[in-house]
């Protein structure tokens, strides 16, 4: 229902969100999981300690307030009433505490399933006893968080492999492959299994976040299933560049020992001129360690991976050709939940993709200079329907940049609870309206359109000057079902649909952050920014534009109507997937009325206002957006509220 707020608690709102610390929108949490059934076979102790060392090497690399203040679930799968498997259980139970007690975590909650094994004929098939641990901690600062992708390339940065042991055993300890994925392939459990020390564990952990407190990690990955070379080409997947290293260990050594072994530790790429303080940081807290190489890319095209092991070169090969294989298994499940064609564009396209060539010609945070500030904010309907998800942080957008956000549902028009006179904007949510059962937005549009009061109010607001309209996602499909943008032109009546968005080419739901284009158009609230590329997150399933006529399309593009385009890794506009997610013609986005008041676009740009909504930044934004604390996309919200002020 709409809801009204008197305007003295308006103020006194606005004026506590204006000087509200902006560490408190930075504030958050880090979850991480971690399971290890296949050791726990041949050693059910330490697979639980190594489930609750790999949820912690998965958490550590997110800023987090302590060590003591993580939490954990523990999920147990077993099948506990077999021959034996009690006492396993026991056995992992009593280590899983132990070793949370070492090291000063707690179980606070979980649940289980004991009952894991089924008869099939005359034989029992029986589950791996499994164990996965959900660890939880509160984070200060959301933003520094460490990502696995390499980011210093042309030997900017150095590579250092951190094992979880003591200094004094870090050398002794053989290269254990029971359990591995290696020893799985050869269709074998292997013998001896990793373990691991709370003692290391604690001090490799609290030495990473010192280190991610002082900003001298560029980027960490923990070594888990794959073992350590598996780590190192994730790394170098992530970055898109290649590798030179030499693991500096004994020669005596089995080369598939050492590459493969899951035994707990992690690698951390500094920069360069960070590596003397992260040495003797490391050596003062006694944190054993090895200095494997470096990073390349931009003088080999494609980026090669050199491996060597005390010398001794063990793998030199293409990294795309490597990240095609790595990738292989995931494209063979795609070809059976997706289009054919769009798969092969997919995985044919990603031995040539290079970084998105974002491009600001602003600052975003900046505020667009409002030459007449408004005595009473203008008011912004931020209109909902069954089914939509995305109220709050349309809100939120629109609340940043000055507006007055008012909670409308349909019923509270069509009670007439609440009218759009008093509104100067409108927004449309995303989400799925009735669960787009009929079609996207098609139950929203048959509200708007056989309700002769929202019909009425609708109407109304759209005929007047003083209004802008903006729908996101199913906003966007509501906007093209009533007509708000490009109509059939030749139909008598007024706001006659001439677009509707089709099922994606992909025959499935998109979520991506795509690099989007904004275009030159009469878009008000894209004023000025002409000629930015920047990500912004799409999430819908039937997005493909299609038009009722060619010529709709033509006068779309020849009076420059299609206001933001989907872009290849060039700059330039796109139909190719996934870049293009859904197929739209011309890399079409969104799409805007000639007077340039009504604007719908597909993809999510409230989603994405806040730098750290951004999965991915430029290097130039710091990280996750330290440097910069708006998206480009926080000027649309702010164009609009410009406008008003008119």
């Amino acid at each position: 229902m709409a809801f009204e707020i008197e305007d003295d608690l308006i103020s006194e709102l606005r004026n506590w969100f204006d000087n509200l610390d902006v560490d408190f929108f930075r504030v958050g949490s880090a979850t991480a999981i971690g399971e290890q059934p296949i050791k726990g076979l041949l050693d059910p102790a330490a697979g639980a300690r190594l489930s609750v060392a790999e949820s912690l090497t998965n958490l550590m690399f997110a800023c987090s307030t302590d060590l003591k203040d993580v939490k954990c679930s523990g999920n147990w799968m077993w099948p506990a009433k077999q021959e034996g498997e009690g006492a396993a259980l026991l056995d992992a139970c009593v280590a899983m505490c132990n070793f949370m007690k070492d090291i000063g975590i707690a179980i606070d909650g979980g649940k289980d399933s004991l009952s894991m094994a089924a008869r099939v004929n005359s034989e029992v098939v029986k589950a791996p006893g499994t164990l996965v641990i959900s660890s939880y901690v509160g984070c200060s600062d959301i933003r520094l968080t460490v990502t696995p992708d390499l980011k210093c390339p042309d030997g900017k940065g150095v590579l250092i492999y951190l094992p979880m042991r003591s200094s004094s055993t870090s050398s002794n300890i053989p290269w254990r492959l029971g359990g591995s994925a290696l020893a799985q392939c050869f269709k074998q459990l292997g013998n001896d299994v990793p373990d691991v020390e709370p003692y290391s564990v604690v001090c490799t952990f609290n030495v990473i976040q010192s280190l991610i407190k002082d900003s001298k990690l560029a980027s960490g990955h923990d070594i888990s299933d794959g073992g350590l070379i598996t780590c190192l080409l994730e790394m170098a997947f992530g970055g898109n560049c290649g590798l030179i290293i030499d693991i500096p260990l004994n020669s005596e050594e089995k080369p598939l020992n050492v590459l493969f072994a899951e035994e707990v530790g992690a690698v951390i790429e500094v920069k360069q001129t960070d590596l003397d303080f992260v040495v003797e940081y490391l050596n003062c807290e006694k944190v054993p360690f090895s200095i494997l190489g470096k990073s390349i890319a931009h003088d080999l095209e494609p980026p090669q991976i050199f491996i060597s092991i005390h010398g001794t070169l063990v793998l030199e090969s293409s990294m795309t050709e490597l990240r095609d294989m790595w990738e292989e298994t995931s494209f063979v499940l795609e070809r059976r939940q997706a289009s054919l064609q769009c798969v092969r564009q997919e995985q044919t396209g990603l031995k040539h993709r290079i970084a998105p060539p974002y491009s600001v010609n602003f600052d975003p945070d900046v505020k667009v200079n409002v030459p007449k500030p408004l005595a009473e904010a203008p008011k912004i309907a931020i209109i909902r329907e069954e089914g939509s998800n995305g109220d709050r942080e349309m809100a939120a957008a629109f609340s940043l940049a000055g507006f007055e956000a008012w909670d409308i549902n349909m019923v509270d028009l069509m009670d007439k609870k609440v009218s759009l006179s008093a509104f100067r904007g409108v927004a449309f949510v995303g989400g799925f309206s009735y669960a787009d059962v009929c079609g996207s937005a098609k139950g929203w549009a048959a509200t708007a359109r056989f309700n002769s009061i929202v019909q009425a109010e609708l109407y109304a607001f759209w005929a007047r000057p003083d209004t802008f309209s903006f729908g996101v996602c199913n906003g966007c499909q509501l906007m093209a079902l009533l007509g708000w943008v490009a109509p059939d032109t030749t139909e008598t009546k007024k706001c006659s649909q001439g677009l509707l968005l089709d099922h994606n080419t992909s025959g499935r739901y998109e979520s991506r952050f795509s690099s989007i284009q904004v275009q030159s158009s009469p878009a008000l609230m894209l004023k000025g920014m002409e000629g930015t590329i920047f990500g912004m997150w799409v999430s819908h399933g039937e997005g493909r534009m299609v038009f009722k006529r060619p010529d709709i399309l033509h006068q779309i593009e020849t009076c420059n109507l299609a206001a933001i385009k989907y872009v290849d890794d060039q700059g330039i506009p796109t139909e190719a997937y996934p870049l293009n997610p859904n197929g739209s013609p011309s890399g079409i986005a969104g799409i805007c009325s000639p007077d340039g008041r009504h604007l719908a676009l597909m993809p999510h740009p409230e989603r994405c206002v806040w730098t750290w909504q951004c999965p991915w930044v430029p290097e130039s934004y710091g990280r996750r957006g330290a440097q910069k604390q708006f998206s480009p996309w926080i000027k649309l919200f702010q164009n609009a509220y410009a406008w008003c002020c008119q």
